[in-house]
């Protein structure tokens, strides 16, 4: 009996032994990251970094010789900023110099994504996890782009004209710098761009100064308008008056041209007859001394 109860617990043993050691094996790696698998004994199939990445799921890794170290491929952000509410609580804002040596402080913000199938070659090159790369490589090279870049533009441009010219230049750079390491860059931005006060007041001034010629030159369009107005309008009574005078003219002429002799007796006739047809056959009590003729003759 003893000798049964004992061998029952010799196999309870190794059954938990077993289990333990395979639940130590067992590696799992979540959605959203991918693993790499670092090789420490010689004998577990050569040391060093596994160039093929581990996928999510279930991985039985080597006890004791293997260690699996995960990295996410989800989208990841590093804002580097002044103010305390965003990214970290220190000032992370970076500062670099114009062309004509102005310093040049900005916040900035770069959102990127792993290349899964490079992410053993990311840590055989940074031997860190992401949060450490994200803010020395990462924040450094960001760094070298806008130096690269804004070197070769004036604090007035940086600050007015050419923000995004620069920027898009400056993210350029980070694609050929970090692209090949396996970084995917998806977007860099220039939050804010802080220069000099006297720049500012320059650039400010200067702004007053164009504003004031625009509205100049819309009050000076404004006048030339009015002018053309009263011109038009001034042509336009010429030219009516001038179209009334030629009519007034041609009527003259055309009458004058048109009073023969046998019209104007014709119409001394049409008003003696009209006279009569008037006339009720009562003298004029007051004649004045004269006596009403009327040419009977000429109505034959």
């Amino acid at each position: 009996m003893r000798i049964a109860t004992l061998a029952v617990l010799v196999v309870g043993f190794v059954f938990m032994v077993v289990a333990l050691v395979s639940f130590a094996k067992l590696k799992v790696i979540d959605p959203g990251y991918v693993g790499v698998s670092v090789q420490r004994c010689n004998n577990a199939g050569g040391s060093g970094v596994n160039p093929a990445p581990i996928p999510a799921g279930y991985y039985w890794r080597a006890l004791f010789c293997e260690t699996v170290i995960e990295y996410p491929i989800s989208l990841q952000t590093i804002v580097l900023t002044q103010r305390s509410t965003e990214g970290s609580t220190n000032d992370d804002s970076i500062t670099v110099n114009s062309s004509e040596g102005m310093p040049i402080n900005v916040d900035t913000s770069l959102s990127f994504t792993l290349d899964g199938a490079k992410v053993p070659l990311i840590y055989t090159k940074y031997r860190n996890d992401l949060e450490h790369i994200k803010h020395t490589f990462i924040r450094q090279t960001i760094r070298e782009a806008l130096q690269a870049t804004y070197a070769r533009y004036s604090a007035e441009q940086l600050y007015s004209d050419k923000r995004e010219l620069s920027r898009a230049e400056a993210q350029k750079y980070l694609l050929e710098k970090l692209s090949p390491d396996g970084f995917v860059i998806t977007q860099f931005t220039i939050n804010e761009t802080r220069v000099p006060e006297q720049v500012k007041s320059a650039i400010n001034a200067k702004v007053a100064m164009i504003q004031d010629a625009q509205k100049t030159e819309q009050e000076t369009r404004k006048i030339r308008a009015l002018a053309d107005q009263k011109v038009a309008a001034a042509e336009g009574d010429a030219k009516a008056k001038r179209a009334m005078a030629d009519a007034e003219a041609y009527y003259n002429k055309t009458v004058a041209g048109s009073a023969t002799p046998q019209l104007i007796q014709y119409k001394s006739l049409e008003v003696q007859l009209d006279a009569i047809r008037k006339w009720n056959g009562t003298m004029p009590q007051m004649t004045g001394g004269a006596v009403p003729f009327i040419n009977l003759a000429g109505a034959k």
